[in-house]
């Protein structure tokens, strides 16, 4: 316990001391007999902060709040397991689906036009017809399926193949390419999935590179018409008989000019 501290002052002129020394709170003053004595108590403050010492230290902070219990997580896990594992033997247990497979389940083969130009070549040349090569009616196939073309009207033409039918097949200026026709028909047998009007008219530009001619643009896309009803009138091949004003007239129709 700390002694009490004295604090003197002449007669007539007064010290002021001041209460804050130690934290005490009592001051005792005394001015008789010319002197003023100051008895400062410490003991209190002591008391206090020994009082202070002793108190119990404050209580823990709560617990953060605990996690999902083990258990949940365990079932969320091994349960998103068990539907990817069954989603993946589904997976590779099925048939999957093959390139070109149509929503049947059937698979359409890769259109290797390639295969169908050496098709055409290799039946080309055979003994006993002609000059001994199918070529030249190839070639007036592809065109009398193409020269019936109308540019104001946007019909006929190769698109449609529809010499396939009657009244087109019967046209005179058609004769003979039921030849032509025939010929090909393996090719179209072999390779199901070429038009005929796309057919016809490879076959003709196939024919005249063959025979020594240059190599024709071609492409793809025609799509052949159902029946005769798409037929174009007779008359629109060219008939040298009629002169030239009528040859004029045939492929101005076609969008063509002198040139």
């Amino acid at each position: 316990m700390a002694a009490p501290i004295v604090l003197f002052a002449r007669s007539g002129m007064f010290k002021a001391a001041s209460a804050a020394l130690l934290g005490s709170r009592s001051v005792a003053l005394s001015s008789s007999g010319g002197l003023s004595q100051a008895l400062l108590y410490s003991s209190e403050a002591s008391a206090a902060a020994a009082s202070q010492a002793a108190a119990p230290p404050p209580p823990p902070p709560p617990p953060p709040p605990k996690a999902k219990s083990s258990a949940v997580i365990n079932t969320i896990l091994f349960g998103s397991l068990a539907v990817g594992g069954a989603f993946a033997f589904t997976l590779f247990r099925s048939d999957m689906p093959q390139p070109g497979a149509l929503p049947t389940g059937r698979s359409e083969a890769p259109k290797d036009y390639g295969a169908v130009k050496k098709a055409i070549e290799d039946l080309l040349d055979v003994e006993g017809y002609d000059d001994g090569s199918y070529g030249p009616v190839l070639v007036r196939l592809a065109w009398h399926a193409a020269g019936t073309y109308d540019q104001k009207n946007g019909n006929g033409g190769s698109n449609g193949a529809t010499m396939r039918f009657s009244p087109e097949c019967d046209h005179a200026a058609n004769a003979g390419l039921a030849v032509a026709r025939k010929v090909l028909e393996p090719v179209k047998a072999k390779f199901p999935w070429i038009s005929y009007a796309d057919l016809w008219t490879l076959a003709g530009a196939v024919a005249i590179e063959a025979m020594g001619g240059p190599v024709i643009p071609w492409r793809p896309g025609r799509v052949d018409k159902p029946d005769g009803t798409h037929c174009p009138p007779d008359g629109r091949l060219p008939d040298a008989a009629q002169g030239a004003a009528h040859i004029r007239d045939i492929f101005y129709r076609m969008g063509f000019n002198d040139q």
